[in-house]
């Protein structure tokens, strides 16, 4: 077991990395995010399910903490749908040996995760989003919406 807890200001998780759901509903957690997380066998993850996007959300449990303060300074007419589907939908689960971790079949189901899947860094948390959600998501027509010519991407 994990012995520091984990500064949600100190993570900084990047990177996108191709992994799979198995069969059992199971998905291991990459070895650099694991590391970064100071993530062993039996230390816990909150895994929920994004607000508005069909994707999970994975959470070191002191970032979820810290997550959902902010909820808290929502405002008050969306906090408590926030609540309800955020917090609502969050389940505690373990990592083994392997640094997999169970996901909840109501979560595999509503982020459509079966088989493989694309983890991806953002800051204190991982996004899990299924490839085929992700490319239909992010496919470069449906971004040409957005300007960001200033940036040079």
């Amino acid at each position: 077991m994990s012995l520091e807890p984990v500064d949600p200001v100190a993570l900084d998780l990047e990177g996108q990395h191709d992994h799979t759901v198995d069969d059992k509903g199971r998905v291991s957690i990459p070895a650099e995010f694991r590391t970064s997380m100071s993530l062993a066998e039996g230390d816990e993850l909150v895994v929920t399910r994004h607000f508005n996007q069909r994707c999970l959300l994975v959470f070191p449990p002191v970032a979820w903490d810290a997550f959902k303060a902010q909820l808290e300074e929502a405002d008050p007419r969306i906090r408590p749908v926030l609540r309800r589907v955020v917090v609502g939908s969050a389940r505690r689960v373990k990592a083994d040996r392997l640094g997999r971790i169970q996901i909840p079949q109501v979560l595999r189901q509503f982020a459509q995760l079966d088989g493989k899947c694309f983890i991806v860094g953002q800051g204190d948390r991982v996004e899990m989003w299924d490839v085929s959600v992700w490319n239909e998501m992010f496919d470069p027509a449906c971004l040409a919406e957005h300007d960001l010519t200033g940036l040079n991407l």
